[in-house]
């Protein structure tokens, strides 16, 4: 009997074991490394245990993405339910996800395969696309407000770019005062 017919079976154990892999050797050597040879023999299965969940490397990297896209949509929803109806309520909510020190989104790791994935899939662009569109829908429909809301926003995709890069050497006290600020900033927009 092979080792691999020994093992248990747990295919939702199998999944997360290969997406972490995808996950690895996306930010490590980019899209191009990611095969089903390699993601099998480094997520412990045979290649046709891996296909049986994912059919082609493209099938591996849609699914990373919606596994991040979930991952996201629960940071952003839990801090969406913490923050105060009212105009700005969305926008305080993404700024908040974005700047979260704790959110697995924000593992530098994490950002550079968000951003791996969607430079390589169309569908990742797509579908984060229609979040934020989603998301920017529930900004008040005046013109001031919707403009300055989305400056805030896309001051905190900077927030979250900047930290993926590396770029600026931002310690916490002073992410706090950012954070603070453009929280303060949403707040103006919509009074």
């Amino acid at each position: 009997m092979s080792e691999a017919s020994k093992r248990l079976k747990n295919p939702e154990l199998i999944r997360t074991q290969c997406l972490s892999v995808v996950r690895d050797l996306l930010v490590s050597d980019g899209p191009e490394s990611v095969t089903l040879d390699l993601v099998a023999q480094r997520a412990g299965v045979s290649k046709g245990g891996l296909q049986y969940h994912y059919r082609s490397k493209n099938a591996l990297l849609e699914a990373l993405c919606e596994q991040l896209f979930e991952e996201f949509d629960s940071r952003y929803q839990r801090a969406l339910s913490a923050e105060p109806d009212g105009p700005g309520k969305h926008a305080r909510a993404y700024i908040r996800t974005c700047f979260d020190s704790t959110s697995p989104n924000n593992a530098i790791g994490t950002q550079r395969a968000i951003a791996m994935l969607a430079l390589t899939l169309p569908s990742c662009r797509q579908g984060w696309s229609q979040r934020m569109r989603d998301a920017i829908a529930h900004d008040p429909a005046d013109t001031t407000a919707e403009d300055r809301l989305l400056i805030c926003r896309l001051a905190g995709d900077g927030m979250w770019y900047a930290e993926m890069f590396e770029v600026y050497d931002v310690d916490a006290p002073r992410k706090a005062r950012l954070l603070a600020s453009l929280l303060a900033m949403c707040d103006r927009a919509t009074h």
